[in-house]
């Protein structure tokens, strides 16, 4: 039994430490496969970059799932877990 328990309480540690890693990793992939294509970091895209974006959250997720203008929703292509990331990574990048 300890020789179970011991390596399955370092591992559950590692995933708790390095979980919010994670997102922002993932949302960066999430950017540049889903949303790099129109929205690029400098400006010079078809749509907004980040600094244009609106800054209330509540906003920006209702965006990324319904859509808006000329932008697909990705309700129906991103987990809630993704689009909650996407979310803090717009915001983390609009003060840049």
């Amino acid at each position: 039994m300890k020789k179970f328990l011991v390596p399955a309480i370092v591992f559950a540690v590692s995933a708790i430490n390095i979980q919010p890693g994670l997102a922002e990793i993932n949302a960066s992939k999430i950017f540049k496969k889903r949303c790099a294509i129109c929205h690029k970091l400098s400006g010079k895209g078809f749509a907004p970059p980040f600094s244009q974006m609106n800054k209330d959250p509540k906003v920006l997720k209702s965006t990324i799932e319904n859509g808006r203008r000329s932008m697909p929703k990705f309700g129906n292509k991103l987990s809630a877990a993704e689009i909650d990331a996407m979310v803090t990574f717009i915001q983390s990048n609009q003060a840049k």
